[in-house]
């Protein structure tokens, strides 16, 4: 494809984002992405791996943010990260499961970050510092949260 574009005649800034630092921080799951979405597609991400977008919950460093890549496939060497990552937020992770990464978001675990260069990764989970991830919301309540009801108190 080929486009003529009027850019302005100055250097273009990179976006300066705030990682979380290197210590241990509660995080909770926002959303996860596959490659059917926009942002999975930018990631390149194939049908077997998800991304899922983790954020600091409280503290200075409230609602910074990172992201997990894992993989679906329990045939693929770094599936233990999977494993891993769902027995941090309180999933079944041995045996025979089903995996439904909707039931991800929500979900709060503790773990320590790492950063590399300019990028910031999970270093160690926390196991020891469970979250009781029972009231999480799940995917469907959020995008169906539940009615009011208009009750006709003059009667």
């Amino acid at each position: 494809m080929k486009r003529t574009v009027n850019a302005p005649d100055t250097e273009p800034d990179q976006i300066a984002r705030d990682l979380p630092s290197e210590k241990e921080h509660l995080f909770q799951v926002v959303d996860v992405y596959d490659y059917t979405s926009e942002i999975g597609a930018k990631l390149n991400l194939d049908a077997d791996t998800v991304s899922a977008k983790v954020e600091v919950v409280g503290g200075d460093e409230e609602g910074r943010s990172l992201l997990i890549r894992t993989s679906l496939d329990e045939n693929w060497k770094g599936f233990f990260a999977t494993r891993l990552l769902l027995k941090a937020v309180g999933l079944p992770h041995k045996g025979k499961i089903d995996i439904d990464t909707d039931e991800w978001v929500g979900r709060q675990f503790y773990a320590t970050v790492v950063h590399n260069g300019k990028y910031a990764n999970l270093g160690e989970y926390n196991f020891d510092k469970m979250v009781d991830n029972d009231s999480a919301p799940t995917k469907q309540q959020e995008q169906n949260p539940p009615q009011e009801i208009a009750w006709d108190d003059d009667k």
